[in-house]
């Protein structure tokens, strides 16, 4: 296996400097409770999921609980990509999630006809809430030229990587040629516009920048051996390993070899092992000896 960065140096710098003020801005208690998965195929839960209304709901809620979102200061909006604009289908757009606010109050937007597919909804819910905790919380504005970027690399940060990073690339039978939309809005496009053969993507970041992103997620964790690598599709699996493998030839455990100049080093150490708990068709693996007391899902000992 290389152990060269799966990524380019910009890239590179540019995700470790960003995990690293997420730190910074959120505590590092996301990346140290755990990541999310979906429970094994084989529970009655998940069989029975269908992406009904009340269903998409239970969903958003459980995520925003885990985002630390207040639900009830949140509106979520559905819609039907048939009800789109005939212009932008022609000219191959298709949002399938966006974030504003109207009235104050912010609003996410999920596309109805992607819903029964939970671990692409979980995807496209959690980009759309890392909106909310970067442009609602006023962290970041949308003037930021990465600020969509950023939101992907949230996603991976707050424990909902597998989702995301999987959602990155997959294929579909029609629909080819979509691009990007404007701010805030979350986009499935192909690969490569020349290309005419079902690849699309979910968000931003490359499935290689994801996979980078998810070996600097277990490295803060120092977690070099994770064991939910598995969950991961094949492509960001290996560029998954092939980070730790970077990570471990050139960093200190916790720590990222590149530094902005003026920023402060973070190192976040866990147990690298976790429980799994079981929650509303998701489950979380969390360490509880990391588990912050006032953080949502906290068990006392």
């Amino acid at each position: 296996m290389s152990v060269d960065c799966p990524v380019g140096v910009a890239q590179q710098a540019w995700i470790e400097a960003s995990m690293s003020w997420f730190v910074r801005e959120f505590g590092p208690w996301p990346s140290t409770r755990g990541i999310v998965l979906l429970e094994p195929a084989t529970t009655v839960g998940r069989r029975r999921f269908t992406g009904t209304p009340a269903q998409i709901d239970s969903t958003v809620r459980v995520v925003c609980e885990l985002m630390e979102i207040d639900r009830s200061a949140l509106t979520v909006e559905l819609f039907d990509r048939a009800d789109e604009d005939a212009a932008a289908t022609r000219e191959g757009r298709r949002a399938v999630g966006h974030y504003y606010v109207r009235d104050g109050q912010a609003v996410i937007a999920l596309d109805v006809t992607e819903a029964s597919d939970l671990a692409y909804l979980i995807a496209v819910i959690a980009h759309e809430l890392c909106h909310v905790r970067l442009l609602g919380e006023g962290r970041i504005t949308a003037d930021r030229k990465d600020h969509e970027r950023l939101t992907d690399l949230l996603t991976v940060f707050f424990g909902f990587g597998v989702f995301t990073t999987n959602a990155a690339l997959r294929f579909g039978e029609t629909g080819r040629g979509f691009s990007v939309q404007p701010l805030g809005y979350l986009d499935e496009r192909t690969l490569n516009a020349a290309r005419n053969d079902g690849y699309s993507r979910l968000g931003y970041l490359t499935e290689r920048e994801f996979g980078y992103a998810m070996a600097c997620y277990a490295w803060l964790r120092n977690d070099p051996e994770p064991d939910w690598a598995g969950e991961l599709d094949p492509g960001p699996r290996a560029h998954l390993k092939q980070g730790l493998a970077y990570l471990s030839r050139n960093a200190r455990p916790g720590e990222f070899p590149t530094r902005m100049t003026g920023t402060v080093p973070v190192s976040v150490r866990v147990t690298p092992k976790a429980d799994r708990v079981r929650l509303a068709g998701l489950y979380l693996m969390f360490t509880p000896t990391e588990w912050p007391p006032d953080a949502p899902g906290h068990r006392p000992s």
